[in-house]
């Protein structure tokens, strides 16, 4: 997973979060649907000020929507831990209590 799909794994996790559309959403930032979209699918980049105006909205700090610099250089164990992680962040809370119990019946 690369930077811009964190990025955009996160703007959806808080659209979601919002019960927020992507159209919803586009009409508050003033931009089409189709670049919410984009965002999240990791096919574009936001500005500096688009994503202050989306963590704004969603009532958030930049730090909590930017990959960080470490999250890069990450060995590939750890690497893959955090990739969970991140996809984990987005999944509704049956879910996660399924990948829960998948995780806890693996034998060390």
């Amino acid at each position: 997973m690369n930077c811009p799909d964190i990025l955009g794994e996160r703007i959806r996790h808080y659209r979601k979060l919002n019960n927020v559309t992507q159209m919803e959403l586009a009409d508050k930032l003033g931009v089409a649907p189709r670049y919410i979209g984009n965002l999240e699918q990791g096919h574009r980049k936001p500005s500096l000020d688009m994503l202050v105006e989306i963590c704004k909205w969603f009532g958030i700090e930049l730090s909590d929507i930017l990959p960080l610099e470490a999250e890069r250089n990450l060995c590939p164990k750890e690497q893959m831990i955090y990739e969970i992680s991140a996809k984990c962040r987005t999944l509704e809370v049956e879910q996660i209590g399924i990948v829960k119990t998948m995780v806890c019946s693996l034998k060390s």
